[in-house]
């Protein structure tokens, strides 16, 4: 059964933060910790009310940028830059994912909300930003956010891509709800034991390399 469905896949989407690389880098947690110095700043507020503020628009909006754009006259470009000067040296070259990426047949593509800018030097730390086609980022999305379904639907339009040729990966469980509406075959990378799997989740991994084992095994042995 795993078989066939890897068998025609041809386009193959990835989430970024805590997707292509381990959560335990502590990457996104810079980034977190941006955002409310971010808004404590502009806002001149506390970092305790900034913290509010940014954890209630994720939650409302998809993305913290999102919900400021909404609510203030914010420069989306201001606020990428600052958040994503972050620190990537606890990013370091795996041999087996550039392994087993290289196996994939078809396309490859970042789908971040994050901005191309910072995806392409998280892509390069890895020295895997040659094996990707595309970044899709927050700014080709016009800033809609996942896990808002439009981007999805837009983005496939524009490049011609049937949903039932695609497969995404993700670390983001509501992420995945658009996707598999859509038509997709979802992929979940989480290293947290979790006893159900939702509806809209094909698959669970604990991390990316698990998943691209379980992929390529399956269609070798085709």
């Amino acid at each position: 059964m795993t078989q066939e469905i890897f068998k025609k896949k041809n386009v193959w989407l990835f989430d970024l933060d805590n997707t292509i690389y381990s959560p335990k880098t502590k990457i996104f947690d810079q980034i977190d910790k941006r955002m409310k110095l971010f808004i404590s700043d502009k806002l001149k507020i506390s970092r305790d009310e900034a913290f509010k503020i940014q954890k209630l628009y994720y939650s409302k909006y998809g993305t913290t940028l999102f919900g400021l754009m909404k609510n203030y006259d914010f420069e989306p470009e201001e606020f990428l830059e600052f958040v994503h000067n972050v620190d990537l040296n606890n990013l370091k070259k795996c041999s087996k994912l550039i392994k087993q990426l290289k196996l994939l047949p078809g396309k490859k593509i970042i789908y971040t909300n994050g901005d191309f800018d910072y995806a392409k030097r998280v892509l390069c730390k890895l020295e895997i930003e040659e094996l990707f086609d595309e970044i899709f980022d927050i700014k080709k999305s016009r800033y809609i956010p996942k896990p808002k379904i439009k981007p999805f639907q837009d983005f496939l339009e524009d490049k011609k891509i049937d949903t039932k040729d695609c497969v995404y990966f993700e670390d983001l469980e509501d992420n995945l709800r658009p996707a598999s509406k859509i038509g997709m075959t979802t992929i979940h990378i989480c290293n947290e034991r979790k006893i159900k799997i939702k509806p809209f989740i094909d698959f669970r991994f604990k991390t990316i390399i698990n998943a691209l084992d379980m992929i390529n095994n399956s269609i070798k042995s085709l």
